[in-house]
């Protein structure tokens, strides 16, 4: 007997009307969500928050910051590239937003604690050599 101790391998379980179906490891479950005959238990549903009642959420907790629009724009991107499903597209898409929402906290962190860098004037020869790149560090 090869794999699944137990299992009933002449019922009709695990096809889709005909009882219930939960496979016992995580490969099985796995596959079988890949072929549409499993739903995992929290996936979609109502539990998702609406655009609206996100940017409600984030203005009460930070109402005087000036980055939540920028958390507003990268929560409107994930959703808009299907979050739930293919996470890694959608924040591969969407990490522009989350670039710049951190850094306009640290630009609020400068701001709220005087932080400050100060830079002289780049040296005469500040290259090894005409054409190397001119690079700067930040």
């Amino acid at each position: 007997m090869s794999g699944g101790a137990g299992i009933d391998h002449g019922s009709t379980a695990g096809v889709p009307g005909h009882g219930s179906f939960r496979p016992s490891s995580a490969w099985q479950r796995a596959l079988a969500h890949n072929a549409g005959l499993y739903k995992y238990p929290h996936s979609g549903g109502d539990s998702t928050l609406s655009e609206t009642q996100f940017a409600k959420l984030v203005k009460e907790d930070d109402p005087a910051s000036a980055c939540t629009p920028l958390l507003i724009q990268e929560f409107r991107c994930l959703n808009r590239n299907d979050f739930s499903s293919d996470p890694g597209h959608a924040s591969t898409k969407c990490v522009k937003w989350y670039n710049e929402w951190m850094q306009c906290k640290w630009d609020e962190e400068k701001m709220r604690f005087g932080y400050s860098y100060m830079e002289d004037l780049p040296a005469r020869k500040h290259k090894a050599y005409i054409a190397a790149p001119n690079y700067q560090y930040s």
